[in-house]
């Protein structure tokens, strides 16, 4: 039987210019992945970046300081890293040795193609832990990954002291949408595309940061830049991806009378979409738990209004041996 594309030749050379098209467009997405860096500033230029390599991947992360260990985990969203503690974590440095890692998946770190789920993001903190470390951590986290941390401080009460939460959201909230521009559930050739459309592109960064932040006139080109740049990493739409596959595994409920570490709530006033009820619910749900209400901040606090949560962070920090820096 003769092929249909020898019968209508014009057929075929349509076929065939559509299929170049396609394979020049990956490549040209590849090669962007690949040519994007992250800007230095997403971090303070006094504190030392390294690496550590865990069983699950390698984790990037800054040091710098001395005294017990106050780790700062960011939340997951398109282009997250440690970035989003930047402005904030390095007033401490005078009297705590200050850890900041990018999760695996993201900023820095590696990106693996098949992403971790929510008990291997926590094993791989627990590992990095006990390599970077000798000292039970005070651990500060937001958003999504604050359920991390109370995974962490269930199974591993060994390496948490204390636990810090900003907005500790679950992935089941209405309010999510809010925080994500997810891609669909399969990782497509073309759901590859429509990430990079939807979340790395400068205009799509600043319009998502529009609605994170109390007032737009706070946002600067560094966010953009910074958020931007890490969301175009090779790899990084992976790590997004895999909350679709993985997202009952960010849901500590279960252990939380196992949550034997002090945790203090700090819930922003303003995050219409995330009710104060969830916070009182949480709160009560914990064995040792505290909750402070912060009129003054948003759904991004830490980058947006800094000052707001490092002060909160300080009454927190008061019972601690730690001294915030001038």
């Amino acid at each position: 039987m003769t092929p249909i594309w020898k019968k209508k030749p014009a057929l075929g050379i349509g076929l065939g210019v559509g299929l170049l098209g396609a394979v020049a467009l990956a490549l040209r997405l590849r090669r962007r992945d690949f040519r994007s860096f992250i800007p230095d500033s997403i971090t303070p230029a006094i504190f030392a970046t390294r690496a550590c390599d865990t069983s699950r991947g390698r984790i990037v992360y800054h040091i710098s300081g001395s005294g017990q260990p106050l780790l700062f985990l960011h939340s997951i969203y398109p282009g997250a890293s440690s970035y989003e503690w930047s402005k904030i974590y390095g007033c401490f440095t005078s009297g705590a040795d200050v850890i900041a890692p990018d999760l695996i998946g993201f900023g820095e770190s590696e990106r693996p193609a098949n992403p971790l789920d929510g008990d291997e993001h926590v094993e791989s903190l627990a590992e990095f832990l006990r390599r970077v470390t000798m000292h039970k951590a005070s651990v500060v986290a937001s958003g999504l990954t604050s359920q991390l941390a109370l995974l962490l401080a269930a199974r591993h009460p060994d390496l948490v002291s204390k636990v810090f939460l900003f907005l500790p959201s679950a992935f089941r909230h209405s309010g999510q949408r809010h925080l994500f521009q997810l891609p669909s559930h399969s990782l497509t050739f073309l759901n590859r595309a429509r990430y990079h459309k939807l979340t790395s592109s400068t205009h799509s960064v600043k319009k998502w940061l529009g609605r994170m932040f109390e007032d737009e006139a706070k946002i600067s080109t560094e966010h953009i830049e910074v958020i931007g740049s890490c969301a175009r990493q090779y790899g990084a739409a992976h790590a997004i991806n895999g909350l679709h596959k993985h997202r009952g595994t960010f849901q500590p409920t279960s252990r939380m009378a196992d949550v034997i570490a002090p945790v203090h709530i700090v819930w922003p006033a303003k995050a219409l979409a995330f009710p104060e009820t969830e916070a009182t619910s949480l709160c009560r749900s914990l064995p040792c738990a505290s909750l402070d209400l912060l009129p003054g901040s948003s759904l991004l606090s830490p980058l947006e209004n800094p000052d707001v949560i490092a002060q909160a962070l300080e009454r927190w920090c008061a019972s601690l041996p730690i001294a915030i820096s001038a």
